[in-house]
């Protein structure tokens, strides 16, 4: 029976919510403000400037940042998601709230950022040639695709209910992976950061799917699914981040839509072949992590039916 004194969700404040969606984009996004926030070097712009001279940008729209947006992006509703299952009581947090906080830091960054680019590439005073434009819309639909599955993250990791919460965790785990790395190369002076960390983070999302399949379980059956999906989603996306930077951050192409698509077409299937082990090790992970749950249970059980024998007939 409900307490009487849990509140109606309807009657529950929304700012706690909608402060911890804004708190939890703006957090994701630090890595791209950190060192003033320039906009990075673009190869269309119209005026010739220097680094320290581009104008201040909340986002970093680049191609060769395309990856570390979309992580930035994504992360921030799947980061509200879990705060507001974790320390959600008596109902006094709402989803709706989270997700309009999160979406209103992601509408601001887009629109400025856009503006200040919009304006370099001469779209807004008409002499944005076809490139600039083409530029432009396909960076603005990589951050609208980030927004909107930041929001189905977000929806996701908020839930009561374990599987969905499960799913959206391994979904991020390689995402997490590389926004950490985005993060440590945003306060070094040089572009990557030492081997054994490199190492770290590609193993990292593996023990992150495996310990999650681990707290998932396999009962319901419907969670065999949360396994599927997660030993893909360390195998397969890491591929197709490799194949998309590589497409996108090689000069040779020259915006080259078609060009680019056969090269990242070439580029996956050779990612997929080479990226399989971290799948194997987040399935082990789990498995032995599922074994030691029920072996656990059993040894606590044990005592009851022992003080209980008509319970344990």
């Amino acid at each position: 029976m409900e307490s009487e004194t849990t509140p109606v969700s309807g009657r529950a404040p929304a700012w706690p919510s909608l402060l911890i969606g804004v708190a939890s984009a703006a957090v994701m996004l630090f890595p791209s403000w950190v060192g003033g926030g320039r906009l990075p070097l673009q190869n269309l712009w119209h005026v010739q400037t220097m680094p320290d001279d581009m104008p201040f940008a909340l986002l970093p729209v680049s191609q060769y940042y395309a990856i570390n947006i979309f992580v930035m992006l994504l992360l921030g509703g799947v980061v509200a998601g879990l705060v507001v299952r974790v320390v959600r009581r008596n109902r006094m947090l709402r989803t709706g709230a989270a997700a309009l906080g999160v979406l209103l830091v992601h509408l601001v960054v887009t629109v400025q950022a856009f503006a200040v680019v919009g304006a370099g590439h001469g779209i807004w005073e008409g002499s944005a040639g076809g490139r600039e434009m083409l530029y432009f819309a396909g960076m603005l639909g990589g951050v609208i695709a980030g927004i909107l599955l930041a929001q189905l993250g977000l929806w996701l990791t908020s839930r009561a209910s374990v599987t969905p919460v499960a799913l959206g965790i391994v979904l991020a785990a390689v995402p997490f992976a590389n926004w950490i790395g985005t993060a440590i190369t945003a306060f070094t002076t040089y572009m990557g950061y030492p081997q054994f960390v490199a190492e770290i983070l590609r193993w990292l999302p593996a023990v992150i799917v495996g310990v999650t399949l681990a707290w998932c379980g396999v009962r319901p059956l419907v969670r065999l699914i949360v396994w599927v999906v997660g030993a893909l989603a360390v195998w397969i996306v890491p591929a197709l981040f490799t194949a998309i930077m590589y497409a996108l951050g090689s000069r040779v192409f020259q915006g080259d839509l078609e060009v680019m698509s056969e090269a990242a077409a070439q580029i996956f299937p050779q990612a997929v072949a080479v990226l399989w082990q971290p799948a194997v090790v987040a399935l082990v992970i789990g498995a032995v992590g599922v074994v030691v749950r029920m072996l656990v249970t059993r040894v606590r059980s044990q005592p009851h039916a022992r003080s209980n024998p008509a319970a344990a007939e």
